[in-house]
């Protein structure tokens, strides 16, 4: 027997046929008041938000996830603050080519209001705001592709 190019593949995992952006972007806006849940069966991502819903509705939603025993419900974890979207800045900033420019942006984030800072001065330089959404962009992905492999999921439509 040779090198065999048959990779071992894992049965007990289930398929998701939604794009890879769909769960990026349930993964970075599942909060305690905005809630999402993938469900397998009807293929979609539900979006349970207490400003399009009641709580008597919203738990009712709840009560059935609960109650199904067949996995066909996946619940998003809850992003805590914005601890996560802080810790990006940090991280892309650390990055940041010119020294000049990454001080300037360090002092920024550690100003009141870092999000809205970062915007505007990311907006002075064109060429490391479309660096920021790029990588932005992939660094969702991956924690997509991170969190889909904790929940023994795979993806086919990675659009």
């Amino acid at each position: 027997m040779g090198n065999s190019m048959v990779k071992n593949i894992d049965v007990k995992k289930r398929v998701v046929h939604l794009s890879l952006d769909e769960i990026a972007e349930a993964l970075d806006n599942c909060t305690l008041y905005t809630r999402y849940i993938l469900d397998l069966q009807e293929e979609e991502i539900i979006r349970l938000s207490e400003y399009m819903m009641s709580s008597d509705e919203i738990q009712e939603v709840f009560d059935e996830i609960d109650d199904d025993e067949t996995g066909r419900y996946v619940l998003f974890p809850i992003r805590m603050g914005s601890r996560d979207g802080y810790a990006d800045m940090e991280v892309f900033i650390e990055n940041i080519k010119d020294l000049e420019v990454q001080e300037l942006a360090n002092q920024v984030i550690r100003e009141s209001k870092p999000f809205r800072r970062f915007k505007d001065f990311i907006q002075v330089y064109p060429d490391l705001e479309k660096e920021w959404y790029t990588w932005k962009d992939a660094r969702s992905r991956n924690r997509a592709l991170e969190w889909l492999e904790e929940e023994g999921l795979v993806l086919t439509n990675e659009e």
